[in-house]
């Protein structure tokens, strides 16, 4: 994969999880659980064709640790920051719209 390939599919990718994300946020009318957060993720990072996601287990990589394989390589993200942040802020929004 060339630089530029490479900047093109990181493009795509941050635009369809972003959007998938606010997408489905407009359609909870509840706080979000960790859980819940979870599922969007995924969800989201599903979106792109070229992903398999899917979540590490606990015993081995934690339990927030998500496994992404693109073409022949695997990308392990550690999501604990990205769901607190998603949570607190959809959760502070919510209540304060309520």
């Amino acid at each position: 994969m060339t630089e530029e390939e490479l900047e093109e599919f990181q493009k795509g990718l941050t635009k369809t999880f972003f959007l998938s994300i606010l997408h489905d946020l407009g359609e909870i009318e509840d706080t979000l659980s960790d859980y819940e957060v979870k599922v969007l993720i995924q969800k989201a990072l599903t979106h792109h064709p070229e992903l398999q996601v899917e979540w590490g287990e606990m015993d081995h990589f934690g339990q927030n640790t998500l496994l992404v394989k693109y073409q022949n390589n695997l990308l392990l993200i550690e999501v604990s920051p990205l769901i607190n942040a998603i949570r607190v802020l959809w959760n502070e929004y919510k209540n304060q719209s309520t």
